[in-house]
């Protein structure tokens, strides 16, 4: 039975944003493009079967890339790869596939992201430097997980 993986990253890379200095702990702006280099989830998994469990999604799919874009004028954009999974009860099995986008609006009020998609309104806790953006979040799935994106 295949089922769509739509994590928190989906939702929290598509959330996260601020065009304020608000909240942010070094005075950075989010606004720029971000790409994510960890996808941290509460449980460690061994999905690329390599017998090493890891929390970092990024250590375990090769195949798996996200990028967030946030304007000044309010507004975001992502690109996610699209995770699938089949399971049954003897093997599990996940691949990528293509590319999932998103566009919305955003608002920050101290670290609290809130981002407006077609899909509706999703609430983040965010810190922005120079170089990083964390976004944490909780997924009703994978519990809290948090996103760790560097500057482009």
């Amino acid at each position: 039975m295949k089922q769509r993986f739509y994590m928190l990253l989906l939702a929290s890379a598509l959330i996260i944003s601020c065009s304020s200095d608000d909240g942010e702990s070094d005075g950075s702006s989010i606004v720029g493009t971000w790409d994510a280099i960890e996808f941290n989830m509460g449980e460690a998994v061994d999905l690329n079967d390599d017998g090493t469990a890891s929390d970092n999604l990024l250590d375990e799919l090769d195949c798996f890339a996200s990028t967030v874009t946030f304007t000044a004028d309010g507004g975001y954009s992502t690109a996610t790869t699209g995770i699938y999974f089949e399971a049954s009860e003897s093997s599990f099995f996940i691949t990528c596939d293509g590319v999932e986008t998103t566009s919305g609006t955003y608002t920050l009020d101290g670290n609290t992201l809130v981002t407006i998609d077609e899909d509706g309104e999703v609430e983040s806790t965010v810190t922005v430097t120079k170089d990083r953006l964390v976004v944490t979040g909780e997924d009703e799935d994978f519990g809290q997980v948090t996103l760790v994106f560097e500057r482009r």
